[in-house]
């Protein structure tokens, strides 16, 4: 398995430090997928933007439907998270 080292919420700062902060105010964390673009913030804070609009803007389906397809999906691509 790769590795790609990320930067713990403590030991961040600046530019990361600042997407954390969004990421962390929005969904109370910060998921692994978005950790792994520590070096790369706008990044980060894309995916997380990207993320929002799939899960919460209208497309005729629950929020609990459009969780159940994204866990369907990373049980798929054998994701470990």
């Amino acid at each position: 398995m790769a590795y790609i080292k990320t930067v713990k919420y403590e030991e961040s700062q600046g530019a990361v430090r600042e997407a954390y902060d969004r990421v962390y105010k929005i969904r109370g964390s910060v998921p692994n997928v978005m950790a792994v673009n520590a070096a790369r913030p706008h990044i980060m804070t894309s995916i997380e933007s990207h993320s929002r609009i799939i899960m919460q803007t209208e497309s005729g389906l629950t929020p609990a439907e459009r969780q159940m397809i994204a866990t369907v999906v990373s049980a798929v691509n054998e994701c470990v998270y």
